[in-house]
């Protein structure tokens, strides 16, 4: 009767004592952020796309549905700048332009 007690327990510590692997990914790499502004939105996202940059889209508050009529107005972090992750303000078309 103990035997069908403890084998239990026994079969779970031995699973848990099973060595796993724990290697974190790594981060890829910040690269360059290349001068987008002026750009259509397609072709920024096209070109940070290749690079491997992730990016958001900051159009205030309108909706983008085609992006090759919006322009990038201003971006963050400003080019020249390694970076992983890059915001896009665009308007229809920028102020001032």
């Amino acid at each position: 009767m103990t035997a069908l007690i403890v084998l239990p327990f026994a079969l779970i510590a031995a699973g848990c004592a099973e060595e796993r692997d724990r290697t974190i990914p790594a981060k890829p790499a910040a690269v360059t952020v290349p001068d987008l502004t002026g750009e259509d939105l397609d072709s920024a996202q096209d070109e940070l796309d290749s690079l491997g940059i992730a990016y958001s889209v900051d159009s205030g508050d309108e909706t983008v549905l085609v992006e090759h009529l919006w322009e990038v107005c201003s971006q963050d972090p400003v080019a020249g700048t390694p970076a992983r992750f890059v915001t896009l303000t665009v308007e229809h078309p920028c102020d001032g332009g």
